[in-house]
């Protein structure tokens, strides 16, 4: 752990580490109320640092008057096939044991998908749920990109893997021009040593392979869906069959806005959904 990073954690009070069974975990406040956000998709299954540390921050502390926030991520050196219903059990298995009960669960992209699963096949441990910017399948779009971020990534070049990946989130293209520029030049420090190359590759097929489409009927919590219109990862259309298909679902659609969502409209998005966890 970095100087900068001990610095922000003690001025903050974030803890960061791994629970026992080794899911990664960033926490902040101290209040009975548990929101627990299943983190997006992620090259390391390790706790938030540096940059994802203060992304952290920013998105849960307007929430931290009625809640104790964690961001949790994946197990580390997953096995071949262990796709998300196996993940969602991971989360599962954890709030039944570390908080005794079901929490508010939300979860971004790649979080939302697992989410579904966690609710659908759990649902005890689970009071209200939020899913943001993520549908029942990944687009064919999303796809697309998807796989090419994941070519590089098989030839190790993990720079060129993330950058592939801002090709989902920025809808601009002269704004991704400026990602991309910028992301090359701190990508090694980002990425840093990748030592279990499967954990990625388990979350990208995971969405690749996904579609709840069956299964949203499923969901019987209370849940709210949020999305950009202009998200090219998770359709408009696809995102409204989503919140159509849930059975006690609320849907907000945010004009132009696409999968960067979370980032782009953040203040929206915590209005809206601490208006959905209090009524």
């Amino acid at each position: 752990m970095s100087d900068k990073d001990k610095k922000i954690k003690k001025k903050y009070n974030v803890e960061t580490g791994f629970f026992e069974d080794g899911l990664p975990y960033a926490r902040l406040g101290n209040k009975p109320n548990i929101l627990v956000n299943i983190e997006a998709l992620s090259f390391k299954h390790e706790p938030p640092s540096s940059f994802a540390l203060k992304q952290f921050i920013k998105a849960s502390s307007p929430f931290t008057e009625e809640y104790t926030v964690y961001s949790i991520g994946r197990k580390q050196n997953l096995p071949d096939n262990y796709l998300f219903d196996k993940m969602a059990d991971d989360y599962a298995k954890l709030i039944r044991r570390e908080f005794k009960g079901p929490v508010d669960v939300m979860g971004v992209s790649t979080g939302g998908q697992i989410a579904q699963y966690l609710a659908a096949d759990h649902p005890d441990v689970i009071l209200k749920l939020v899913i943001i910017s993520a549908a029942y399948r990944l687009s064919e779009k999303g796809i697309e990109i998807e796989r090419k971020s994941e070519e590089h990534f098989m030839e190790q070049k993990y720079g060129k893997a993330f950058t592939a990946i801002l090709d989902l989130i920025f809808n601009s293209k002269f704004m991704r021009g400026i990602a991309k520029f910028f992301t090359r030049l701190v990508a090694k420090k980002i990425m840093g040593k990748i030592e279990y190359p499967n954990d990625f590759l388990n979350e990208i097929r995971g969405d690749r392979e996904m579609n709840f489409k069956d299964r949203l009927s499923e969901i019987k919590v209370p849940t709210l869906v949020m999305s950009g219109e202009l998200d090219i990862g998770y359709t408009v259309d696809d995102v409204r069959m989503t919140a159509e298909g849930i059975p006690n679902a609320k849907l907000i659609l945010y004009k132009g806005y696409g999968h960067g969502l979370i980032m782009a409209n953040r203040k929206q998005l915590q209005k809206d959904i601490l208006e959905f966890l209090k009524n």
